[in-house]
């Protein structure tokens, strides 16, 4: 800047003109979003090209973007990060003769400075909200259940158990504000539409236990499936859209180690998949959540969010894929807990989103006394942590819109 103004005052003085200069403004110091990768190899930041279906499709077709969410921060971030533009300076040709003369120049070069500084700062707080763990608490309803065939009276009679501490379930998430999400595999589905009937309607004002569920309670539903029995996720999935609760894009648990036989290939899912038993329907996922392995003795312990590049390559964050994985980190609020003090210590930046969840099993849930337990012990305990400001206890979908509006769809795993 100092030579600029040195040179341009010579001209000046050469040839005795004392005509203005425009002064350029534009500071192309790009700023940086803050992510910074843990220790989890490759991991990286950009935009989120995920295409999203929503509901399935009969026709083969696609069901449409259901998650979509350009990021209006990009707008903000990028004119954060490329300074304030053009201005004219109508006092260039005195600085000019100043600098000829020998004068202090550092005016216009403090003022760089100082934007600078403020384009740096901005960068650095990112207009990110105070920092929250995202926090959410499911249930796997696997394909055993209920047991034996589907029409006998066992089946029904432990439908009808389980249909109603479900209820209650959801009924004591609601009363203290808190989402809970269900994940059903095909067989409680498949018994769904052969139970639900009027009388047994009756007690959920004529609606099916989903429907009552999602709409009376604020329950979340996604599909959940093992890919036993004849019945692949896209199976779940249209069992879902019959019972009038589809929509989700949730891969709801699966084995996300190739090196393993039970591997469920969820990279297919770059496309959308048939199903199965109905072979007429299309699903495509495109959200991971509960990255397992077989009776989950050696889960990965990781939180938060990123694009896995390809199955050899999962813990790789790649910006153009169109799959999002979710980390469920570990020991539910022990890990919950853990995670809020990494926030607190600065270990990770409030620019990072830090995700938990957990499956609170039927067998919780059907104990004596079960429902009081889980009330004391998981729903009391966050609802105390999100007035407190240090949690989020939200759904997989709204997890996912978060990510992309308000970090940008940023990749960061912890730790």
């Amino acid at each position: 800047m100092i030579w600029r103004s040195v040179s341009l005052a010579l001209a000046l003085l050469v040839t005795g003109c004392g005509t203005s200069s425009t002064v350029s403004g534009n500071d192309t110091e790009t700023a940086t979003d803050g992510v910074d990768a843990a220790p989890t190899p490759d991991t990286g930041d950009g935009a989120d090209s995920a295409e999203t279906d929503g509901t399935t499709s009969a026709d083969g077709s696609d069901g449409g973007d259901s998650a979509a969410g350009s990021d209006a921060s990009d707008a903000e971030d990028a004119s954060e990060s490329s300074g304030e533009g053009d201005t004219t300076d109508s006092s260039d040709a005195t600085d000019a003769t100043d600098a000829a003369d020998g004068l202090d120049t550092s005016d216009a070069t403090d003022d760089t400075d100082a934007a600078d500084a403020t384009d740096d700062a901005d960068a650095a707080d990112g207009d990110y909200p105070e920092p929250r763990v995202q926090v959410v608490v499911f249930t796997h309803i696997e394909d055993q259940t209920p047991s034996g065939p589907i029409g006998s009276t066992p089946s029904k009679t432990q439908y009808g158990v389980l249909r109603a501490k479900l209820i209650g379930l959801a009924e004591r998430f609601k009363a203290h504000g808190l989402v809970w999400v269900l994940q059903p595999d095909w067989k409680f589905l498949e018994a769904a539409r052969v139970y639900e009937d009027a009388a047994t309607m009756a007690s959920t004002g004529g609606a099916n236990l989903f429907v009552h569920l999602r709409d009376e309670l604020g329950v979340a539903i996604d599909p959940h499936s093992h890919e036993n029995g004849g019945y692949n996720y896209t199976d779940v999935a249209h069992l879902l859209d019959l019972l009038g609760v589809g929509g989700s894009t949730v891969i709801g648990g699966h084995i996300w180690d190739p090196a393993l036989p039970q591997f469920q290939h969820w990279d297919r899912f770059r496309d959308p998949v048939a199903g199965q038993k109905y072979p007429e329907a299309t699903w495509r996922g495109d959200i991971l959540i509960g990255s397992g392995t077989p009776n989950h003795v050696n889960d990965p312990v990781v939180s938060g969010l990123w694009r896995p590049k390809d199955k050899d390559n999962y813990w790789t964050d790649d910006p153009a894929a169109n799959i999002v994985a979710m980390g469920a980190f570990h020991d539910a609020l022990v890990g919950v807990k853990e995670l809020v003090q990494a926030y607190e210590s600065g270990t990770v930046p409030k620019s990072a989103l830090l995700t938990a969840s957990w499956n609170l099993k039927p067998t919780e849930i059907l104990a004596e006394g079960g429902l009081d337990d889980i009330e004391a012990t998981v729903i009391i305990p966050l609802e105390e942590m999100q007035a407190q400001g240090t949690v989020q206890v939200t759904d997989f979908t709204s997890l996912l819109a978060l990510w992309k509006s308000t970090y940008a769809g940023a990749a960061y795993l912890y730790p």
